[in-house]
Parts: structure tokens; C-alpha cells; sequence
């Protein structure tokens, strides 16, 4: 397994046990005050349910969920050709519903280090250099999406996504487009669990496409007739090495 893979899962697995409750008494945060190798499970918990580089939003869903008609066979369950467990509580009754989306800066040292330091705590990467990971520079900005129900990425390719996104910044209103999408897919490589969006860092003539002095930049997409909105703040991006977009 890769180190990203292994990563990777390590967050889709912090995401799902994730509970959005307040967090009381909570003083400074984290990534203020804190080395990364001490983060504990609370730490990891503040930075993926209530900080700058995490955000959710609500959608009425408007799609079926998938089906055995839907899934290759080789991940339909059993002799009865059941659908996996995570997907067996959907049915047509969901559409209409409400549905929570999740989206986080990734790209940050600050979501690398908690995603990481959930690896060194949980996973298999006991001897993983965390602040050496976080501090790996990444050559673009990423945001990941993620759903418990994640069947609109499914049906549509990240061509699609690519072409129906973009991030606004509120200043200049300038509009900046992923430059691709990538799907995060379960163990077997079909059903879609993450997806994230690629922004370039830098325009054709080398400036910061996020300037300095940006307070606020939305991130877009059109997902079956709706449109997911969820605004970042860059000024308080901040942690305390300085700017973790």
C-alpha cells in the first residue's frame, strides 16, 4: 500500500467517525500552539470539525441512490447480489432529503499533519515523520469533498466535476478553475469515497493566484442541479509557522 493510499484512508476513516458537535471549552487551537508530534485524538478532532480548513454545507439531494444496476459485479455482495453494507440503507425515500457535504483544505501542512498524526495514533505509520509530511510542499491547491453519499461522483467522470467547478475570490472576483479532479475509491478501486480538486498556485506569469491580502474565496460546484457553495478565509488560515493554504 502507498504512503497516500494508506493516508488517505486514515482520513476517510477520521471523516466517518467524526461527530459535529461543539467542542466545549476549547482554548487555543492547535496548530497555534502545539507541536505536531503531540497532537492528540481531540487536537485531530478540532482541526477536522472546527477550523478555517474545514467547512460543510447542506444539499437537498435530487438524485436516485445507486443501485445493483449501477455497480459492477464483482462488488455486489453475496449470493443475493446485495448492495454493500455502507450503501444498503439507501433508498428512493432519500431523494428530497437532506445531505450533508464536508469539505476540507487539504493541501494545508495544518490538514496534512492532523491526517498523518491519525495514522501515527491509529493506523499502520507508527514511524511516520509527521512534521516532515506536513511540510512536504504541495505544488497546487487542493480541496477534498466528501458525502456519505457520494453517488453523483460515482456516474459522473472527474472531467465532469473539472468543468462544473472553480473558486471565487470575493476581492478581485476572479474566477480560478481546477486544473483536474482526482476520485479517492475504496479498497476494491469502484466506489467513490473522496474527491479532490486541484487550483493552481501560480498564474501563467508566476504571481500567487490567492493573493496576500484575499479574506475570502468560495469554492463552487454543480452537482445534479445544485450548486454547493462554501466560503474559506485565508486570513485566518494562519498557524504558527505563518499562511497554510
Amino acid at each position: 500500500m502507498t504512503m497516500r493510499n494508506s493516508l488517505s484512508r486514515a482520513f476517510t476513516f477520521l471523516c466517518v467517525l467524526i461527530v459535529f458537535a461543539p467542542l466545549a471549552g476549547a482554548s487555543d487551537p492547535p496548530w497555534k500552539g502545539k507541536p505536531y508530534q503531540q497532537w492528540d485524538d481531540k487536537d485531530i478532532e478540532r482541526v477536522f470539525t472546527d477550523s478555517p480548513w474545514a467547512r460543510t454545507t447542506t444539499v437537498t439531494r435530487t438524485w436516485l441512490p445507486l443501485t445493483e444496476k449501477d455497480l459492477p459485479n464483482d462488488i455486489i455482495a453475496g449470493s443475493a447480489r446485495k448492495l454493500p453494507s455502507t450503501l444498503e440503507r439507501s433508498d428512493e425515500s432519500t431523494v428530497g432529503g437532506q445531505l450533508i457535504l464536508r469539505f476540507f483544505w487539504v493541501s494545508s501542512r495544518v490538514m496534512r499533519a492532523a491526517s498523518a498524526r491519525k495514522a501515527v495514533l491509529h493506523g499502520p505509520k507508527k514511524d511516520l515523520d509527521v512534521d516532515k509530511y506536513a511540510a512536504e510542499p504541495q505544488e497546487e491547491y487542493q480541496i477534498l469533498v466528501q458525502s456519505e453519499d457520494m453517488a453523483p461522483f460515482f456516474r459522473h467522470d472527474e472531467k465532469s466535476f473539472q468543468a462544473n467547478a472553480f473558486l471565487e475570490l470575493r476581492k478581485s472576483k476572479q474566477k480560478l478553475s481546477p486544473s483536474h479532479v482526482r476520485y479517492e475509491r475504496d479498497e476494491k478501486g469502484q466506489l467513490v469515497t473522496t474527491a479532490i480538486f486541484f487550483f493552481p498556485k501560480k498564474t501563467s506569469s508566476g504571481d500567487p493566484t490567492i493573493p496576500s491580502d484575499e479574506k475570502n474565496v468560495e469554492f463552487n460546484c454543480k452537482i445534479e442541479g445544485s450548486t454547493l457553495r462554501v466560503s474559506f478565509e485565508p486570513q485566518k488560515m494562519v498557524d504558527n509557522q505563518g499562511p497554510a493554504l
